[in-house]
C-alpha cells in the first residue's frame, strides 16, 4: 500500500490472497479507480481512519496482510509527466502483479527495449515493478511509465500501435531512465518522442510498401480482388506518412510535393471507394498515389529506414535468483497484499 499526495492511500492486491484482498478493500470503502488500483481519499480524517480500522479487521478475518511501502506511487509521477507534455495525454494505471491484468497484456505491445523485455516476465521483478502507467495521446501515441527494477528510477518506453511493428527490421524507439520526473520529462521530449516519431514513420512506410505490393498483385491477378482489407490497410498507414511529411520537414513544401500529398490524402482518407468504380481502376489509383507517397517520403526524409543506431538504452539488472530483496527504506512486503 502506497501513500499518494494525489490519491491518498493506494492499495495493490496481489499474490494468492488477491481476491480476498479485493473483498477486504471493497468492504473498507476503498474505490477501484483503475484495474487493480484501489484508493482511499484522506480528505476526511475521521472517515479515513474508520476505513483503515475496518481494513485491518477484514484483513485479519480473511487471513491476509497489509503492508505499507515508503516508495512513491508510479501514478503520481506519470500524471505529472502527462500534464507537462504538449497536447492531451490520458493516463491509465494498471496493477502488474495480477496475472491476467490488462496492464500486463498491454506490455506485450512494448516497442522499446528494455521495456519490451519486461512483457515476457514482469513477475520476475515482483514488488520492484508493481504497477505501470499508460499515457495515451490524442493522436494515438502511447507511452508506458514504470519503475526500473532495482535502480530507484523511472523507466519510460513506448507501445506499438500495430502488433506487426514489433517484428519490422527498423531501429526501435529509445527508452529512457531517469531518477526524477523532471529529468524524465526532459529525456522524453529530447530523446524518446523524437525516436518514437521516427520509428512510427519508418514502420508505416514499410507497411505501406507491403500493402502496395498486395495491391499490385491484386491488380495483376485474374481473380476478383477483395478490396476492403486493402482499403483498411492503406488507411492505417498512408495518412500517418502524409501527416509526417507535412509536420516534420523544415520550411514549406514545394508546390509539386504539396500536390502529391493532397492527392494522396484525397485518395486514402477523404474519398471512400465508389461502388461503381471498376476494381482495376481503383487499384490503379491506389498504386499510383501510394507509390508517389512512398517515393516522396524516401526522397525528402533521407535515412528514414537506414539511420545510425541511437545511444545505448538503459539496461535492466537481472532479477535475483531468490525472493526479491526489499530496498533499505522499504518494509518487508507480504506475498498476499500490498
Amino acid at each position: 500500500m502506497y501513500l499518494s499526495p494525489e490519491d491518498g492511500l493506494v492499495a495493490l492486491p496481489h499474490g494468492p490472497g488477491a481476491d480476498w484482498a479485493r473483498t477486504a478493500l471493497d468492504l473498507s470503502a476503498f474505490e477501484e479507480n483503475h484495474e487493480g488500483i484501489h484508493v482511499l481519499a484522506l480528505n476526511t480524517p475521521a472517515t479515513a481512519q474508520n476505513s483503515i480500522d475496518t481494513l485491518y479487521r477484514n484483513a485479519q478475518h480473511f487471513g491476509i496482510t497489509v503492508d505499507i511501502t515508503r516508495r512513491p506511487f508510479i501514478g503520481d509521477a506519470a500524471r505529472r509527466i502527462a500534464q507537462a507534455l504538449d497536447g492531451t495525454w490520458e493516463v491509465e494505471i494498471g496493477n502488474l502483479q495480477l496475472p491476467q491484468s490488462d496492464a500486463r497484456q498491454r506490455l506485450r505491445w512494448a516497442w522499446s527495449a528494455p521495456v519490451r523485455s519486461l512483457s515476457s516476465n514482469p513477475r520476475a521483478y515482483g514488488a520492484q515493478m508493481s504497477a505501470a502507467a499508460f499515457l495515451t495521446h490524442e493522436d494515438g501515441r502511447e507511452l508506458v511509465v514504470t519503475e526500473q527494477p532495482y535502480a530507484d528510477q523511472l523507466l519510460v518506453g513506448v507501445l506499438a500501435p500495430h502488433i506487426e511493428f514489433l517484428s519490422l527490421d527498423i531501429q526501435s524507439p529509445t527508452s529512457i531512465g531517469a531518477p526524477t520526473g523532471q529529468t524524465a520529462l526532459k529525456k522524453i521530449t529530447r530523446t524518446l518522442l523524437p525516436s518514437y516519431d521516427r520509428a512510427l514513420a519508418g514502420a508505416h512506410l514499410l507497411m505501406l510498401d507491403a500493402t502496395l505490393a498486395q495491391v499490385r498483385e491484386a491488380r495483376d491477378s485474374a481473380e476478383h480482388a477483395d478490396l476492403m482489407p486493402l482499403a483498411s490497410a492503406l488507411r492505417q498507414h498512408a495518412p500517418y506518412l502524409i501527416r509526417h511529411m507535412r509536420s516534420t520537414l523544415p520550411g514549406p513544401l514545394a508546390a509539386q510535393s504539396a500536390a502529391v500529398l493532397d492527392r494522396a490524402e484525397k485518395t486514402f482518407t477523404l474519398a471512400p471507394p465508389p461502388e461503381d468504380h471498376a476494381a482495376s481502376e481503383l487499384l490503379d489509383q491506389w498504386l499510383e498515389h501510394g507509390t508517389r507517397l512512398t517515393e516522396m517520403t524516401r526522397s525528402l526524409d533521407h535515412g528514414l529506414i537506414d539511420r545510425p543506431a541511437p545511444a545505448a538504452q538503459p539496461g535492466l539488472p537481472q532479477p535475483p535468483s531468490g525472493p526479491a530483496s526489499p530496498s533499505p527504506n522499504t518494509p518487508p512486503l507480504s506475498r498476499h497484499h500490498r
